[in-house]
């Protein structure tokens, strides 16, 4: 193409101006000029919402060259533009018979690389078909090396190296690229002989197998390709430092990532904001936070955040998330990155008010946080039974504050379902349209835990209608049902139906569901035979519940068997020296009960006291036995007489059994009565109103006396009573139970 006589615009205003110029001059027609400032205009695009000026000025165009048509091309490249535009300009250049080379095709396969292309396998396919039947064997160094590019890209990597084979000469560039797209797409191991059979290994190629190995998490053979790489005699570069210190984290080798940092300053590397991130990530992760702190104030206190979100991810990972909220206030405009990693913190110290407040002041900042976050903050608030904190989560997804997704979907279901509002629950999964296996999952647990256990194998049933493969975890679900729900026949069934249709392996929870299934229904022997057979050795949970089963059969020898083999896995667990001494009480075996006293004595075990709370206009109130600090306490005692009347007049007789002290039947009674979760009922009865329920967390399991005097409290003031203890909800409604006193 000829010199133009024009000027050469440097920017898209510039363009437009020798745009103007040339069509007042009547210049616009002539082909040189005209290709002289799309040339031009394409050099100056830098965004996609630049292009459409390009594509109309290229429309405008008398006559349409194979120049032209790469040229345009080339502007879809620049203007990181989808394949859309790309594509149909090739099939105009088929249409109008313009021929294409190899430039055609290289900006083609680019552009169908970019992130926002969304280019599928079938037309990346067409195109390279189509390239292989016009183009002359001398194009393949032009046209290799974004073919393969593109493949990899798209994680094609079968396609990406069919199409290495094909290359007659390849050169290093070719090479590098197809072990980079290989490892890049998971295939080590293709990459690595790969790497092995090039003539030339440069330090591009290695570093992609050393960042392909510590995504996968093969750490170890990250470090060992670093150590082939300098056997090679090939020098690391920035990059590859910070592969290898990626792979010194997963592997906590202290000394290796102190040698690589040495290794910085020795070949006077780059000390980019990447490297310094991985650095202090390094020493943070490998419990050496004095030298992450010495690398952040070094180098890492600048402007740009990831320094920063590096060192306080760092702290709040290992628990100091007071020091990492003291670098959090110091940051000039933290980030949602930043925002997430404080409240990841929180979350894992115990510390849901703070975590929400930050997440409140995140919102303040208009940031929009992730799903991760949200997931994160509902996962706790499941396991703090927090309901109004997590109502205001959910808000938030109505709100349209956060994308909605299943798993966003899941967490709330899970939330929902284990602070006992299997109705909000049900609204949330009916409401859905995107549901995966595990929200299928979440909802059956949830049912299970608040004693539906009919209703999740409904649920069970249609979820196998819908066309969803069950899993291991839905497995756990549905026996935990049949459990919780005394569901015999349904256990044994789905526990065979998992191994013979499904081809499920059963796991130690299943074992563990199916044990506690036998125990709590009567068939000690057949739930040892399991203990006996199973694959496994059997856990904590499992011999608790043969012990647990073991009180209400009344199986003596059985619970000491049990109870001497939990111990050996959890000597210093209270729960377990409880149980058998009321298990010695109740079978009037007084010396044993005594010796079973003696010993955690010497053992130096303590009783975990119980205690019952409930959340009151937003405040959460605590109750332990014979507690008298509240606020309230002459009201609470005084609707606990009541309580206590109301009940014998119905007819209510306290189990006064349950009581192992030497005191008479008043005291006993008395005793019973100033159990925590009958206190935080009494405070409810006075301080919420009639038409709400009674939510109580308990951190034991319920007791017999307070279990039947509940029901009857439920049915005499016609109140819902939800007590959430250690293991599950029982729901008290009109004098029943949830549970059907099987617990």
């Amino acid at each position: 193409m000829r010199a133009s006589p024009w000027p050469t615009p440097r920017s898209v205003r510039q363009a437009s101006q020798l745009h103007a110029i040339l069509t007042t001059s009547g210049k616009i027609d002539h082909p040189p000029s005209a290709g002289h400032l799309l040339n031009s205009l394409t050099n100056c695009l830098s965004a996609p919402r630049q292009l459409c000026y390009a594509l109309s000025l290229f429309d405008r165009l008398p006559q349409h060259t194979t120049f032209l048509f790469d040229t345009a091309l080339r502007a879809c490249l620049r203007a990181s533009a989808g394949a859309d535009h790309p594509v149909l300009l090739f099939r105009r250049m088929r249409r109008g018979n313009v021929r294409t080379d190899a430039f055609t095709f290289h900006f083609l396969f680019r552009c169908c690389a970019l992130p926002r292309a969304r280019a599928g396998a079938g037309l990346c396919r067409m195109l390279h078909a189509a390239c292989l039947r016009t183009m002359f064997p001398s194009a393949a160094p032009l046209v290799a090396n974004p073919l393969i590019h593109m493949y990899a890209a798209l994680g094609l990597p079968d396609d990406a190296r069919r199409a290495f084979d094909e290359i007659p000469v390849k050169d290093a560039v070719v090479w590098t690229t197809v072990i980079g797209g290989l490892a890049k797409t998971g295939m080590l191991d293709e990459a690595l002989k790969l790497l092995e059979q090039a003539p030339e290994r440069n330090v591009v190629s290695w570093t992609s197998l050393i960042a392909g190995y510590s995504r996968a998490g093969r750490a170890a053979e990250a470090v060992a390709c670093f150590n082939s790489m300098l056997s090679d005699g090939v020098a690391p570069d920035e990059v590859t430092v910070i592969g290898v210190l990626s792979a010194c984290a997963q592997l906590k080798d202290l000394d290796l990532g102190r040698s690589l940092h040495f290794l910085v300053g020795e070949k006077r590397i780059k000390m980019s904001d990447n490297l310094v991130v991985a650095l202090i990530d390094m020493y943070a992760k490998c419990g050496d936070i004095a030298c992450a702190q010495g690398v952040f104030d070094a180098v890492g206190r600048g402007q740009k955040p990831q320094p920063w979100n590096a060192i306080i991810d760092g702290y709040c990972k290992l628990g100091h998330v007071d020091v990492a909220r003291s670098l959090f206030d110091e940051m000039d405009a933290p980030d949602v990155i930043t925002f997430n990693s404080m409240i990841t913190g929180y979350i894992h110290s115990g510390r849901l008010r703070d975590a929400l407040l930050l997440f409140m002041q995140m919102r303040r900042h208009n940031l929009h946080s992730d799903n991760f976050t949200v997931v994160s903050l509902l996962t706790a608030c499941a396991s703090l039974g927090a309901l109004p904190q997590g109502k205001a989560l959910h808000a938030s997804v109505e709100q349209r504050l956060v994308e909605e997704d299943v798993y966003l979907v899941t967490a709330l279901v899970d939330m929902y379902m284990k602070c006992g509002r299997v109705d909000e629950a049900t609204i949330v999964f009916q409401r859905t349209g995107e549901r995966d296996v595990h929200t299928w999952s979440a909802m059956m647990a949830g049912l299970a835990f608040n004693g539906m256990g009919k209703v999740a194998l409904e649920y069970f049933c249609q979820m196998k209608r819908d066309g969803f493969q069950p899993n291991s975890v839905t497995y756990i679900a549905v026996l935990t049902a049949c459990s919780h729900s005394c569901l015999l026949n349904e256990g044994r069934l789905h526990f065979n139906e998992m191994r013979s249709l499904h081809r499920i392996c059963p796991r130690i929870e299943h074992y563990g569901c199916m044990i506690d299934l036998l125990a709590r229904s009567g068939l000690l022997d057949e739930a040892m035979d399991l203990v006996q057979t199973m694959p496994m050795q059997p856990n904590a949970v499992i011999w608790g519940s043969i012990l647990s089963a073991c009180r209400v059969h009344k199986k003596i020898d059985l619970a000491r068997y049990a109870a001497e083999n939990l111990l050996k896995l959890e000597p210093d667990e209270d729960a377990v020296y409880v149980q058998l001494y009321n298990i010695y009480i109740d079978s009037r075996q007084w010396v044993d009960a005594s010796r079973i006293r003696l010993l955690m004595e010497e053992q130096g075990v303590k009783k975990t006291a119980g205690y019952s709370s409930i959340t009151v206009a937003g405040q959460v109130h605590k109750f332990v036995v014979n507690d008298q600090s509240h606020p309230w306490t002459f009201e609470i005692i005084a609707m606990m007489e009541e309580i206590t009347q109301r009940l014998k007049s119905a007819g209510y007789s306290p189990i006064t059994s349950k009581i192992t002290l030497d005191v008479d039947e008043e005291e006993k009674e008395q005793a019973l009565l100033a159990h925590s979760e009958k206190m935080a009922i009494a405070f409810g009865l006075i301080s919420l109103a009639p038409n709400l329920p009674i939510h109580i967390m308990k951190n034991l399991r319920v007791c017999e006396d307070c279990h039947s005097a509940i029901k009857l409290i439920s049915k005499l003031w016609n109140r819902e009573i939800l007590v959430r203890d250690r293991s599950r909800f029982h729901h008290f409604r009109v004098g029943t139970c949830s549970c059907n006193d099987f617990w």
